[in-house]
């Protein structure tokens, strides 16, 4: 990996420095209260309110009761989330103290799931056959995918509260998943207080598939940290480091869940593959690609919204126009490095889906899914997928709504920077 101050550059143009734009307060006023409070005593005491890694890693270790030292690559990727959200992050005291319990969290998932592997050896023998990869940008039509697919009966989907809890105990067969659903259940109602507004673009349920966003967060190179805070550097820094270690720990923990619960074809979706599409392929060198596509002009301010809805809740301010710039760089960045990888890998493991036709011919998309994947045909399964699906021109009141205007972003700066993968996929 790069040294840890490499992340202060890398994003330099993503990231000017600009006085925010959003002020408005989303929080509940017991939580208003407490970070008004929280400044004024910091302010009057002169301390410190930033994270510590070695903190965070004390605590994990004294909830785990686990004493094996954090390998090096997780220490410096823990580390870079920290050093960013300390310097850029821009949160209120309620929200350093929810990105602090979440990453003593997913350290604590660490430490038990190597333990774990050390303990139950026939968990890495476990075979992961030929599974099935949907990624593309944010706000692509993956999770409508994923969740039609994973109802196939030869397919195994990770759920939201395995995801979340994928080793709650060194060994993981004592506990209960009733008592984990209901733990996540819970989790979805505090999230859902702190952040209402979040569930109209994303919603969670506890028994439904999840993305693989949730395993990664467990090896320190997740994007939880560069969504819920302004630490756009950290984003950054992910895309200058090697993800193999990161990618084999994520294979380990599918081995693990398979150990629990086993599947016969895996269907795994996370839009930030197609930032890593070399590494997914090198180390899942069996894997077919689903990669959907969607008009910049609506993906580009779809994600910017849905990053203001996570951050809304924990950060003092948010800027819309930088949040804007960086996200139709990083798209960029994220394509540009996704078009070299599919050039590479060639076209045989590779679908492409136009998120239009998706949309509007489901049952069609994936049929043709299922015969380029060799999942195994099932006519009472394929019956059961809608023919179409409606799309309203009028959101109603309450669903998740966007406009590029929100975000300081020229329609026409973003044609001109897309014309040629506009040019190449079209839009229906």
């Amino acid at each position: 990996m790069k040294s840890r101050t490499d992340q202060h550059c890398v994003l330099d143009k993503m990231n000017p420095k600009r006085q925010g734009t959003y002020k408005g307060v989303s929080a509940h006023l017991p939580i208003q209260l407490l970070n008004t409070f929280a400044a004024k005593a910091n302010s009057f005491t002169g301390r410190s309110t930033g994270l510590s890694l070695d903190e965070l890693l004390d605590a994990a270790y004294a909830k785990t009761h686990l004493d094996d030292p954090v390998d090096p690559g997780t220490l410096e990727a823990f580390g870079a989330l920290v050093d960013s959200v300390n310097r850029e992050g821009d949160l209120t005291f309620f929200g350093r103290l929810t990105l602090r319990q979440f990453i003593i969290g997913k350290l604590c998932n660490r430490l038990r799931i190597v333990e774990t592997l050390k303990r139950f050896g026939d968990i890495k023998n476990q075979k992961i056959n030929r599974p099935i990869f949907i990624t593309g940008w944010y706000r692509c039509g993956t999770t409508y995918l994923h969740n039609l697919l994973a109802t196939h009966p030869q397919s195994r989907a990770p759920l939201y509260w395995e995801l979340m809890h994928p080793c709650p105990a060194v060994d993981p067969r004592m506990i209960k998943p009733q008592k984990l659903i209901r733990r996540t259940k819970l989790a979805n109602r505090i999230h859902g207080y702190l952040a209402p507004n979040f569930k109209r673009a994303h919603a969670m349920p506890a028994e439904q598939p999840e993305e693989c966003l949730h395993l990664f967060e467990n090896t320190g190179m997740g994007t939880t940290g560069f969504f819920i805070t302004e630490a756009k550097s950290f984003a950054g820094w992910l895309l200058e480091q090697d993800l193999r270690p990161a990618y084999q720990f994520y294979l380990h923990q599918l081995k693990l869940l398979n150990w629990l619960r086993p599947g016969n074809r895996w269907v795994l979706k996370w839009p930030y593959h197609l930032w890593h599409l070399d590494t997914l392929l090198e180390v899942f060198p069996d894997a077919f690609v689903i990669h959907i596509h969607r008009d910049p002009l609506k993906a580009i301010p779809s994600v910017c919204s849905l990053a203001t809805l996570a951050r809304e809740p924990f950060c003092n301010q948010i800027d819309r126009g930088a949040l804007g710039q960086f996200w139709m760089k990083y798209y960029e960045k994220g394509l540009t490095r996704a078009l070299a990888a599919r050039e590479r890998a060639g076209t045989a493991r590779i679908l492409d889906v136009n998120y239009a036709d998706l949309i509007t011919s489901p049952s069609a998309m994936v049929q043709r899914i299922v015969d380029r994947t060799g999942l195994e045909p099932d006519e009472a399964w394929l019956s059961s997928i809608p023919a179409a699906r409606t799309i309203k021109q009028e959101a109603p009141a309450g669903s998740h709504s966007y406009a590029l205007s929100q975000f300081e972003l020229d329609p026409e700066q973003i044609r001109e920077r897309f014309a040629a993968y506009i040019d190449s996929f079209g839009w229906g």
